[in-house]
């Protein structure tokens, strides 16, 4: 073989290749399909769509507009993580389920598994078909009790694209689907301490607090001050200083009379 011969060769081969990778179009393939619109919708805004179609083989498990109120209100990333874990990597449609009978279920691979953020078996799906009632999905998360039945078939490509319609959303036990009116943040805030309840005061202790004590004796029952009994404040010092005078007055006039009656006996 020539050497044009082999660069014409590889490049058809790419060519396969490339075209192989970007045959699927989520959007393209269920836009006729007005009861996943809002299914669709969330493929597109949290970016799972563009890794469907960059996919060769995938199947995916929608659910319709009416069933999908838990998902409404979510984060962006908490969407694309539901939304992940309904896309299996591998091509199932109804004629490999229906012969897929086992006692057991099956682990089935999805997206969110290949993001590497998967704990907990999260990015698993357990696929349950006994051949006596419907085929049923379920996450393989413990704890995650919620199981969505197989409804029908919606459309297939054999065998890159299969998509099936299912009863309801995978319960993922890892979160909470139920969205807050507030949108809460993600995190618990830090327990507060729990106070003593203050007591609350009766109306005769507010009334005591506010109006001053009364006096222990009325005004009228008060008896009248001592007429003997010394004034306050200076009324005091006086009388203090009046007992000493009246004692050197008496003395002086002692010693004049002494004196006069010397001078008397002496003349």
């Amino acid at each position: 073989m020539s050497s044009p011969d082999v660069a014409f060769f590889f490049a058809f081969l790419f060519f396969l290749l490339a075209s192989g990778a970007a045959n699927l179009d989520i959007g393209k393939t269920l836009s006729s399909y007005s009861d996943f619109s809002d299914f669709v919708n969330m493929l597109n805004e949290t970016g799972v769509a563009d890794e469907i179609n960059s996919k060769q083989t995938v199947t995916v498990l929608v659910v319709s507009n009416g069933n999908l109120g838990s998902l409404y209100g979510q984060t962006m990333e908490t969407k694309k993580m539901v939304l992940s874990v309904h896309v299996v990597l591998d091509y199932y449609d109804e004629t490999k389920l229906n012969k897929s009978h086992s006692k057991t279920a099956k682990i089935l691979t999805t997206l969110y598994q290949q993001t590497g953020k998967a704990r907990n078996q999260v990015g698993f799906l357990n696929m349950t078909n006994t051949g006596t009632s419907a085929v049923v999905f379920s996450s393989s998360s413990p704890n995650s009790h919620l199981e969505a039945q197989l409804v029908k078939q919606v459309t297939s490509k054999p065998y890159d694209l299969s998509v099936l319609q299912i009863s309801n959303l995978i319960d993922v036990a890892s979160v909470s689907l139920v969205p807050s009116p507030s949108n809460a943040p993600d995190y618990a805030p830090p327990p507060r301490k729990v106070l003593a309840p203050a007591t609350t005061p009766s109306p005769d202790e507010v009334d005591n607090q506010k109006s001053p004590a009364p006096s222990k004796t009325k005004a009228s029952d008060a008896s009248p001050p001592d007429a003997d009994a010394p004034g306050p404040g200076s009324d005091v010092k006086k009388s203090a200083v009046s007992a000493p005078c009246g004692d050197y007055l008496v003395s002086t006039i002692l010693l004049i009379f002494t004196c006069a009656w010397l001078l008397l006996t002496m003349m």
